[in-house]
């Protein structure tokens, strides 16, 4: 991981903003990099990362996605933060 943490907080649309501050206080990581930040997964690996736009087209379609790709982080069994099929419960 490169680039310093950033805060949820500090994205300017709304509904990322949302995203990512449900995500972090699950256990991921948000890092300032590329051109915005980057999600980092809670896993021990690091399997997912999640590049997060600072200029979004259609800010509300990005938060879906951010959410839709947290998702695919396969969490081992047993994990209390696993959804009953597999990934993170957003």
């Amino acid at each position: 991981m490169v680039g310093r943490e950033v805060s949820p907080a500090d994205h300017q649309h709304k509904e990322i903003r949302e995203v990512l501050k449900r995500l972090v206080a699950v256990g991921w990581t948000l890092r300032k990099e590329g051109h915005w930040g980057r999600l980092y997964c809670t896993c021990a690996e690091g399997c997912l990362t999640i590049p997060v736009p600072g200029t979004a087209k259609n800010p509300g379609r990005t938060a879906r996605n951010l959410a839709r790709r947290a998702k695919l982080c396969p969490l081992p069994e047993g994990d209390p933060r696993r959804a009953p099929g597999g990934g993170v419960v957003v």
